[in-house]
């Protein structure tokens, strides 16, 4: 008995996840779900045609190629030692207010965020360096916990974001665009966070001491371990705003910059150098394996129809596109929850993208940031947020789960606001883009 097209997409579907849950290679997973879907339906010599050229499609695109050298950029940041110096210039600068180490953190995980583009990078630096500081000044276990957990989160939004190339190569949007769009986001998410420190700490709801006060000698001299990476960061982003550079280009220089500033920060020593390169490598070809496998998945998916479906049927809804949204933002979350953004931004994406953009005339810009604003949002939800089982891992007895769940609640709640805020003012997101020179 033949199966309907559209039946065997949503199998394709079940089977995906079944090997997710299973323990299987995401990567995998979708290539040999999209591969096998492909050969039902078209035939093995059709499938083979879309498996190679699909792969050299991916594999060649210049606009990925920004990945790996943003990736490079920030493993020699990582390398070069930035994230105590941060941590410290954070510390001079806002120690003395309520909660301060932790509003220290906070912004310390911003700017390495900015330097590196990866949340995970943030979370790893972080924790050993702010952790102990907070508990040795009687901050409460939640409050550090939750500020560890939630700030490194940044990364996903705040360029250079590897989420946003992923995004923009996906649906052929201006990576610079996106880059540009989600700086004010980023630092929005900053802001909500130290609103929710200086309340909580602030009113004694959690112990979070002021720090001793610095003078303005010390604080200034906090910077000279930064200004560095910060510079480079400056010229890297005001490049892609000025139109002087494409985002790929903007990488490379970046990742040659990154490298004289470790070389400059730590001397000429191979293990620094070797440990980035090898990193870079073994993330980079994560990433393409798992677009290359996604993509043929979406070519089987786009075969059986399920998308125009999809379209179709959601164009026919009598209610706000914007409650529409709302639903399927919230459908991100619970994937976010138990996967990686990556794969979660591009088995939806190519779905999810002609509804919003092409059916609605919402903005291609806007509704990138949302999602990856969202991923930030599922990585910290109790009880399955990965972030969550990330730091548990990483400090072991010293994250109970109870402490960790109450601590991030507060920060999840600021960053629903900032959905709310982000949805009732798309400005906020695309006033930055409008301004640039060229894309």
């Amino acid at each position: 008995m033949e199966i309907a097209p559209s039946i065997t997409g949503i199998l394709g579907f079940v089977l995906l996840f079944l090997l997710a849950f299973a323990g299987f290679p995401i990567a995998l997973a979708f290539g040999v779900v999209g591969f096998l879907g492909l050969v039902y339906l078209a035939g093995m010599t059709p499938a083979m045609s879309t498996l190679t050229s699909t792969a050299w499609s991916y594999a060649t695109s210049y606009s990925l190629m920004a990945v790996p050298v943003f990736i490079l950029m920030g493993q020699f940041a990582n390398h070069s030692g930035i994230g105590p110096d941060l941590y410290k210039a954070a510390s001079r600068w806002m120690g003395r207010l309520p909660g301060g180490l932790a509003i220290a953190t906070t912004w310390g995980c911003a700017a390495f965020a900015a330097c590196t583009g990866s949340s995970t990078a943030g979370l790893l630096t972080f924790a050993p360096i702010a952790f102990k500081p907070m508990m040795d000044n009687n901050y409460s276990r939640r409050l550090a916990l939750g500020t560890l957990c939630c700030g490194a989160t940044m990364g996903t939004v705040i360029p250079p974001s590897i989420t946003f190339i992923i995004y923009g190569t996906i649906v052929e949007e201006s990576i610079g665009q996106l880059f540009m769009a989600g700086v004010f986001p980023g630092l929005l998410e900053a802001v909500l966070y130290t609103i929710v420190i200086i309340f909580f700490a602030g009113l004694g709801i959690w112990a979070g001491p002021p720090g001793a006060p610095s003078s303005w000698k010390e604080k200034f001299a906090s910077l000279k371990g930064v200004w560095g990476m910060l510079s480079l960061f400056l010229l890297v982003i005001g490049g892609i705003y000025g139109g002087i550079f494409t985002p790929t280009e903007a990488g490379a220089i970046g990742a040659f910059g990154a490298f004289v500033i470790l070389i400059g920060r730590q001397g000429f020593h191979w293990a620094p150098i070797r440990a980035g390169l090898t990193e870079c490598l073994r993330t980079s070809c994560m990433v393409f394996t798992i677009i290359i496998g996604s993509m043929i998945f979406a070519r089987f998916i786009t075969l059986t129809g399920l998308s125009n479906l999809l379209v179709d049927s959601l164009a026919g809804w009598a209610v706000s596109p914007y409650l529409i949204l709302a639903t399927f933002l919230f459908v991100f979350l619970l994937l976010g929850s138990v996967m990686p953004a990556l794969p979660v931004v591009v088995l939806t994406v190519p779905f999810l993208y002609p509804v919003f953009v092409e059916t609605f005339g919402f903005s291609g810009i806007w509704f990138g940031v949302l999602i990856c604003v969202m991923m930030e949002i599922a990585f910290i939800t109790p009880p399955i947020g990965i972030n969550l089982f990330a730091l548990m891992g990483l400090m072991k007895e010293e994250a109970p789960p109870g402490e960790l769940f109450r601590g991030v609640l507060p920060f999840v709640l600021a960053d629903v606001v900032r959905v709310a805020i982000l949805m009732a003012f798309p400005a906020i997101s695309l006033w930055l883009p409008g301004m640039m020179l060229r894309e």
